[in-house]
């Protein structure tokens, strides 16, 4: 998990390191190189792959890199070395799986191993606690607006009644994949770093998979979100392409209109609408789309088609005038609170901002096909 996301001026390209300096780097990081390949050996005997990379400090933290960035990589975990999310304890402060009964003899200790030298004891549980103490630490008017809108709870979030266990919670939160219906950990491949540009994972095969000749550090993308509910999430800013409504209540014409905001697995369909009583309730509309900026209207209006006495294009500004109103707020009650996470949710707003604007006209093709049915 990173805590600060810019794009880069340069990266390092692996191929362009002597051996010698390849050594150096990892013996500075994790330990010796040494040890790192008899490691990916190990993961290898299980099952798994991890070819021709290696894992050091760049632009967003501990990442994975080409050792020769003139190869592919390939990253692969099978569905049988998927570690269950609630199959993960602390033990002595350690991360381990609880049942190690349906993995092959050794990966138990092999998965201990991991998560003590390069995941939960590399950066993770130390970028989490930073995360999360930066969270509780921003004034008192920041979390009753970041709360009110749906984005942050301490007491739901990090009350701390049981740190340690607290803190393992929301790190495995941010390294978890959905797989065939549950959540699970993905050693080696959690490793890598996000890239809205970047492909998501494999998940075709019998595992998950990340490949292909990468020049620099090899990214993925994680999910469909937008900027603020991915720094909100993982701690780090990215310029997410789709900007979706924050959440609050507001009246169009004599009705009360509930938005409940987040980030939709299918961004590009009309948001679904709940009606009761007098109230409408919007489920995750899509506001912004820098690669297809009329596409946001013209979901909200084939959304409300069937919803008597909405206006949708008016409704639609109402939610970017609120969505606005909320982050320049915000945008004021921290502009002179010191502190690495006040000015990481400045930038979160601001891009999230920028999200939101990537909105022009409709598809008209699209919405002429709802009227010839």
């Amino acid at each position: 998990m990173t805590t600060g996301y810019q794009q880069p001026k340069t990266l390092i390209r692996p191929n362009e390191l002597l051996w010698d300096n390849l050594q150096g780097i990892i013996d500075n990081q994790m330990g010796s190189a040494a040890e790192w390949h008899a490691f990916l050996d190990e993961f290898r005997g299980f099952g798994g792959k991890a070819e021709n990379v290696m894992q050091r400090k760049g632009a967003f933290g501990l990442g994975l890199f080409p050792i020769d960035s003139s190869k592919p990589i390939e990253l692969f975990v099978p569905d049988e070395l998927l570690v269950k999310f609630d199959n993960v304890e602390l033990q002595d402060g350690e991360v381990v799986i609880k049942d190690d009964s349906n993995f092959p003899v050794g990966y138990a200790e092999w998965f201990r191993k991991y998560q003590s030298c390069y995941s939960w004891g590399g950066e993770g549980r130390s970028n989490t606690l930073d995360l999360e103490e930066g969270l509780k630490a921003l004034p008192d008017t920041a979390q009753v607006l970041l709360r009110r809108h749906g984005l942050y709870n301490s007491e739901n979030r990090f009350p701390e009644k049981d740190r340690e266990q607290e803190l393992l919670q929301r790190f495995l939160q941010t390294r978890c994949i959905n797989r065939k219906g549950q959540r699970v950990i993905m050693p080696m491949i959690e490793l890598l770093n996000h890239s809205p540009s970047s492909d998501a994972y494999d998940m075709s095969g019998n595992g998950i998979k990340v490949s292909g000749v990468r020049d620099g550090e090899i990214l993925v993308k994680y999910s469909i979100s937008d900027p603020i509910r991915r720094l909100m999430a993982y701690g780090f800013n990215a310029a997410e392409p789709l900007g979706f409504s924050l959440s609050f209540q507001l009246t169009h014409q004599d009705k009360t209109i509930i938005i409940r905001g987040g980030g939709a697995k299918e961004a590009m369909k009309p948001c679904e609408i709940q009606i009761t009583e007098n109230r409408l309730i919007f489920q995750q509309p899509l506001l912004g789309s820098s690669t297809s900026p009329k596409m946001p209207r013209t979901l909200f209006i084939k959304a409300c088609r069937t919803i008597d006495g909405i206006d949708a294009n008016e409704l639609f500004d109402q939610l970017h005038q609120r969505n606005t109103q909320i982050l320049v707020q915000l945008l004021k009650i921290l502009q002179d609170v010191e502190g690495n996470i006040a000015g990481l949710i400045r930038s979160g707003c601001l891009n999230q901002l920028a999200a939101l604007s990537h909105h022009v006209g409709q598809r008209d093709d699209l919405l002429s096909q709802d009227n010839s049915k």
